[in-house]
């Protein structure tokens, strides 16, 4: 079946859904093109770097169906750069986003598989990556119970490259098999605690089907009273790497804001964990790993540490940071945040193996601008600029001398075309 008569086909089930039981069905859209102008953005850019100017667009529609006993949502998703294909080309775009059924056994117990997101707590372990056009999602089963203040979700996944009469090797870059808990409760209207556990598993790259398992568990609190809010996590990673070293890691983060009318100012530190390169006698593997987090949200929007720990040559990454916040009205903010980075452990490199680099990497400033035009379009740009060390240098190549800036306008249409039917 193609891609399109796949389409078609679930469209013509959705739309059947409607005229034979009493439930509601929805169509909505998001189509959001994004200008950039980057100049070390990700990266360090070099003395003979130009600056590029791009244009990505994603564009999504959405589908919603919804009864007492079960629904279904269906996230059609075409992600492209404008000019990435000739006017005449006929290149398949089109890919799900999500595509999952939920069923509902009870008022508190159900069964969500397929296609799907998988956004815990503020991100850390698992998130959506929003910001990617693309975005994150995972074919995975997951089973809840939710009631009143308390939830607990597990989850499972288990993965092939396609359809096999015998057991093949799972050459992806992704888990072979995932497994996770998540418990919540909310304590009162000031207090909620969390605690997740993660168990991802991935085979190694030959014919031994052998999976080395890692896992991470830990609480996360978070309290709010008036204006003042803090927030802890803390997280401890074991088990075994894809080269079956042993995991020995842990992510420790505190962060606190206090809101004064409209603006909100809020201090923190994260600190991963790193292996000591200088240390010979270590042989145990010490970086933490952010698994499937939207790392964009927490180590500056530059995404200079979206893939850790290898982003870090496996020396971590210790971020403090400043944000401010100010609110003039429901549709206008403006945010900037100021990171200062550090690698948390020791980092050789040639030619002298015997020497650790510096460990401060520099600092970035981030600015953005939000703008709610109407409430299913939105408008936001932002400036970010980076002020580079040594160290960065070295691990990142480019030139520390050069300016370092990254802009952008992002331009969120989110219409809701309509809905029928009653609500659950």
């Amino acid at each position: 079946m193609t891609r399109l008569t796949k389409t078609q086909f679930c469209l013509f089930i959705f739309l059947q859904c409607q005229l034979i039981a009493p439930a509601q069905f929805s169509m909505s859209a998001e189509l959001r093109p994004r200008t950039e102008l980057r100049h070390g953005f990700g990266t360090l850019a070099g003395a003979s770097t130009e600056a590029i100017a791009l244009i990505s667009q994603r564009s999504r529609l959405n589908f919603d169906y919804s009864q007492k006993k079960y629904e279904l949502r269906l996230s059609l998703q075409d992600v492209r750069v404008w000019g990435d294909e000739a006017q005449l080309g006929d290149l398949p775009g089109t890919a799900l986003h999500e595509a999952w059924g939920e069923i509902h056994f009870t008022g508190h117990f159900s069964l969500r598989a397929g296609r799907q997101e998988l956004v815990y707590d503020d991100h850390r372990l698992f998130g959506n990556v929003d910001w990617a056009q693309q975005a994150r999602s995972h074919d995975a089963a997951v089973f809840k119970v939710e009631r009143g203040s308390f939830k607990f979700h597990f989850g499972a996944a288990y993965n092939n490259a396609g359809e096999s009469f015998a057991r093949a090797p799972y050459l992806l870059n992704n888990y072979k098999v995932l497994s996770y808990f998540w418990l919540h409760k909310e304590f009162s209207d000031k207090f909620n605690l969390s605690f997740t556990g993660v168990t991802d598993g991935f085979e190694e790259n030959d014919t031994s089907f052998h999976v080395n398992y890692r896992h991470t568990a830990g609480p996360l609190l978070q309290y709010k009273s008036g204006p003042v809010q803090l927030g802890a996590t803390l997280y401890y990673q074991f088990g075994k790497t894809p080269s079956r070293t042993e995991i020995n890691a842990w992510l420790m983060a505190v962060n606190f804001s206090y809101k004064i009318n409209k603006l909100t100012l809020g201090l923190g530190v994260d600190y991963l964990s790193g292996t000591d390169a200088l240390d010979g006698k270590n042989h145990k593997f010490r970086t933490f790993h952010t698994l499937y987090a939207t790392n964009h949200k927490f180590y500056g929007l530059m995404d200079y540490f979206l893939d850790l720990p290898a982003q870090t040559r496996n020396g971590g990454l210790t971020d403090v940071y400043a944000k401010a916040s100010l609110k003039f009205s429901e549709a206008v903010s403006f945010a900037v945040d100021g990171h200062y980075f550090l690698l948390s452990n020791n980092v050789i490199v040639p030619p002298n193996p015997a020497v650790a680099i510096d460990k401060k990497l520099g600092a970035e400033l981030d600015a953005v601008l939000d703008y709610k035009f109407l409430p299913d379009l939105n408008i936001k740009a932002g400036l970010s600029l980076m002020a580079a060390g040594s160290s960065m240098e070295i691990l990142k190549g480019g030139d520390k001398g050069k300016p370092q800036y990254w802009g952008w306008i992002m331009l969120t249409f989110k219409p809701s075309f309509f809905t029928t039917g009653p609500s659950n």
